[in-house]
């Protein structure tokens, strides 16, 4: 069975970043694309983008315990970020894009 292939988005700029915009627009553009939230990208889990249903939502665990940001219930939490990052990249990924 083949498996369907996403853009994938690593996001590591806040929400004020002229960067971030750019990125959550080329993603709302992709259809259904993985955003996976690292250093102070996972600052958009306070900016509700766990609410983007055409999004599916990553975390760093490392970097959500440092700022003291909880996980809402469509976000996952990934112990081996990075490692499950890259894995996802090498099998499903179209196109990658990182912020």
């Amino acid at each position: 069975m083949k498996q369907e292939k996403l853009d994938v988005f690593l996001l590591t700029k806040p929400p004020s970043s002229p960067r971030s915009e750019l990125c959550l627009k080329l993603a709302a553009r992709a259809g259904k694309a993985r955003i996976y939230l690292a250093g102070d990208g996972v600052y958009h889990l306070l900016a509700r983008i766990d609410e983007q249903p055409e999004f599916e939502i990553y975390a760093c665990k490392e970097d959500l315990e440092a700022r003291a940001i909880k996980a809402g219930k469509r976000v996952t939490v990934l112990d081996n970020f990075y490692s499950d990052f890259i894995e996802d990249i090498m099998e499903h990924c179209k196109h990658e894009y990182t912020f």
